[in-house]
């Protein structure tokens, strides 16, 4: 129940400043594994779509090997199962994951958890304020 203060990127094209987010990392693992659970679900549903409907197999023995790749090699798995220090890489926020996005423009935004951008990020927040 440690608590973990980081500010999240704002979206790419956004000139607004990034969030502070504050919370334990109990917490934001179980963000990360609900988002990485939801990614596979994602691409066994198109590789459903395009076997079922369009009929073409050619990938399906990748796809089924893909995503057990993906957990085992995933932080969470690393420091939950296989019992590696959280230091690193595996230091928490976890940087974001590349794509095709990241490789096109350079580099992908990584959440910023040092102690300066936290306070700034601090200074510039609404106070508490609901945001809508």
């Amino acid at each position: 129940m440690t608590t973990l203060k980081y500010v999240e990127p704002a979206p790419m094209g956004s000139t607004e400043e990034g969030k502070l987010v504050t919370t334990t990392i109990h917490e934001y693992d179980s963000t990360q594994l609900r988002n990485a659970f939801r990614s596979q679900i994602m691409g066994v549903a198109m590789m459903a779509f395009m076997h079922l409907y369009m009929k073409y197999t050619n990938p399906l023995v990748l796809q089924s090997i893909i995503p057990l790749k993906s957990a085992l090699e995933s932080p969470l798995a690393s420091i939950h199962i296989f019992g590696a220090p959280a230091s690193g890489d595996l230091k928490r926020p976890f940087k974001a994951a590349g794509g095709l996005m990241a490789a096109l423009g350079g580099s992908a935004a990584a959440p910023q958890s040092d102690r300066k951008a936290v306070e700034a990020a601090e200074r510039t927040s609404r106070g508490g304020a609901k945001e809508e």
